[in-house]
């Protein structure tokens, strides 16, 4: 097989294959194809990002964050690009979160 150029270093995305428990033995023809997978991959979302964006001068978390909340496809995500919040706003949250639990504990 060719050497395919990447950009990507091999070794981050073997140690992120790794990672996983239900991994085997990773060939060098697996770690090529997942790396360069990859880099498609981030390609093809900056691009989405970039042209979802409402002022398209430069790319920001907040244009990746927002092409995540509203594509179903990437719903994977959502826990690693969440919607950015105030602090004020996650104190509130926090707030109702200790509010309601203490309401159910009281209905015990």
């Amino acid at each position: 097989m060719a050497q395919m150029e990447t950009d990507l270093p091999h070794t981050r995305i073997r140690t992120i294959m790794k990672s996983s428990l239900d991994t085997g033995q990773i060939t060098n023809e697996v770690l090529l194809l997942m790396t360069k997978s990859t880099e498609m991959f981030i390609k093809h979302f900056a691009k989405e990002s970039y042209e979802h964006a409402k002022k398209p001068n430069n790319l920001t978390y907040n244009h990746l964050a927002d092409l995540v909340q509203e594509n179903d496809n990437l719903g994977f995500l959502l826990q690693i690009i969440p919607q950015k919040i105030k602090v004020k706003e996650f104190k509130a949250l926090l707030e109702q979160g200790d509010e309601s639990s203490e309401s159910s504990s009281d209905s015990e």
